[in-house]
């Protein structure tokens, strides 16, 4: 090949790398502008640091060694006149530091002041902002009790029973569809498009809730719900209201959940064949009442006499209604079995749950008894 052809070879391809080179410089350029404008953190953070750099550099040029010599002294010189306290124990000693502070320093302190002030103010504004729209994010908060799903008129009174419990119930988190809700004084809110995809209820805590209450606007996003949350947790406690008694079955058997079905026909019938029944049965229901219903379980694998454990409940002021075996879909009620096995839930009446402590106490009295 001649010196001709390759020379015009090489302006050819060197004219044809600069030509890609445009759009990558133009690309950085662009990506860069965008961060500037956005006030990104790591472009502030070299801001501030080319800043303080500089500044260093000039005064100790200037011969300010008062404020050079020592790094804390100069930090501090610095964050007070960019705060504009200005406490005067520390000033430019020398024409030239003092020019430099009034034209270069002074200045930049205080756009660069602002700049964080205005980042700090921008990020405490949004997230509060993303916390009323529903758009927080609660996956590390651990032990809460989720309620999933909205309804005007019930899931208010369902947070005052909650609290009312006396179940330490203090971490409540609402997950729901709609943003055109009251959500109540205290009660995180998350809001997605859909109740039963994973990245939603990690949200809204579910992870590591302690129980969760599912009631949606229909059996069959109820009943995904519930297996999308066996998906993230297989110990948490998930009740589940449904109104079909099937799916409720299938709900209990497929995502191992209490399922709650309406018993408002039964009620009604019942409050006909024996006047006065539907108001005991609101009032067992109710978390507000002075006597309602909890449950506890018997510890351990030993065997222990029903009328033991009756009678230990008695001696707290607490009366045994029913019992359920471990494994079994149904509860007994009196006459009870003679013999009941460890993990049987027990329910009992009382004018209020039985304090940890005191539950302690009873299996301790249990235990002695068994042994005797």
């Amino acid at each position: 090949m001649s010196a001709t052809k390759a020379l015009i070879v090489y302006l050819i391809v060197r004219g044809d790398r600069e030509v890609l080179a445009v759009p990558v410089i133009q690309r950085i350029y662009s990506k860069f502008y965008d961060h500037l404008v956005e006030l990104r953190l790591w472009v502030l953070f070299s801001l501030i640091g080319a800043y303080l750099l500089i500044s260093w550099a000039l005064f100790s040029w200037a011969g300010e060694t008062g404020l050079t010599s020592d790094l804390v002294v100069f930090l501090y010189f610095a964050s007070t006149t960019a705060s504009t306290v200005g406490y005067g124990d520390l000033s430019p000693a020398t024409e030239a530091g003092r020019l430099i502070s009034a034209i270069w320093f002074v200045p930049g302190a205080l756009l660069i002041f602002t700049a964080v002030l205005s980042k700090l103010t921008s990020s405490l504004v949004q997230g509060i902002r993303r916390m009323v729209d529903g758009r927080g994010n609660f996956k590390s908060l651990s032990g809460a009790t989720v309620i999933i799903g909205y309804h005007s008129d019930r899931t208010e009174r369902m947070i005052t029973n909650l609290v009312a419990g006396r179940d330490n119930d203090t971490k409540i988190v609402l997950l729901a569809t709609s943003a055109d809700i009251t959500v109540p004084e205290g009660v995180r809110y998350v809001r997605g498009d859909r109740l039963d995809t994973l990245e939603t209820l990690k949200r809204a805590a579910v992870e590591h809730a302690e129980k969760i209450i599912v009631y949606t606007e229909s059996d069959a996003e109820t009943f995904n719900t519930c297996l999308a949350i066996r998906e993230l947790s297989d110990n948490v406690h998930v009740a589940a209201y449904f109104g079909d008694r099937d799916t409720a079955r299938r709900a209990t058997k497929l995502a191992h959940v209490e399922a709650v079905v309406s018993s408002a026909t039964e009620t009604l019938v019942r409050a006909a064949q024996d006047p006065g029944a539907s108001r005991v049965i609101m009032a067992l229901s109710s978390a507000t009442h002075n006597a309602t219903i909890y449950s506890g379980v018997l510890e351990g694998a030993r065997g222990y006499l029903a009328a033991e454990v009756e009678q230990q409940l008695l001696s707290v002021n607490a009366v045994l209604l029913a019992v359920g075996q471990n494994g079994a879909d149904d509860v007994s009620f009196k006459p009870f079995p003679r013999d009941l096995m460890g993990g049987t839930t027990v329910y009992y009446v009382a004018q209020q749950r039985l304090e940890p402590e005191t539950w302690s106490r009873l299996m301790e009295k249990l235990d002695a008894a068994v042994l005797a």
